[in-house]
């Protein structure tokens, strides 16, 4: 179940519309925030509790959403330009591949974790 209702994701985006993948999406951006978070100890009835991570899910949303990225497939990208579009990325360590299976949060997500305090490691943030 994910953290935020389309409502949510749609008034943070506002003016523009949630996109029509918006369910999916919040779905994928509770699971990063799941594994993320993986081992923390919190009240999933508190309120407050529910309240942040609800605001931390629109953010990973957005991101994704920016980034035209909803799989994750970029992540790996050193340098690439498709059409007005240009990535480039930092090559990562970590693993044979150079990879991590941290999960990818973008910057506002892990900031909204880690001000509530369900946060105190540091994940690999991407973007």
């Amino acid at each position: 179940m994910a953290y935020a209702t389309v409502p949510q994701l749609a008034d943070w985006l506002a003016p523009e519309p949630a996109p029509a993948t918006a369910v999916r999406l919040l779905e994928q951006a509770s699971d990063a925030i799941n594994v993320a978070l993986y081992g923390v100890a919190y009240d999933v009835d508190d309120p407050d509790v529910l309240a942040v991570l609800a605001k931390a899910c629109v953010r990973q949303v957005h991101w994704m959403v920016e980034r035209d990225d909803e799989t994750g497939a970029l992540s790996d990208v050193q340098s690439m330009t498709a059409g007005k579009r240009s990535f480039a990325r930092f090559a990562r360590s970590g693993g044979s591949s150079g990879l991590s299976a941290t999960p990818k949060l973008c910057d506002a997500a892990v900031d909204v974790l880690r001000v509530a305090g369900l946060l105190t490691f540091h994940p690999l943030v991407v973007g």
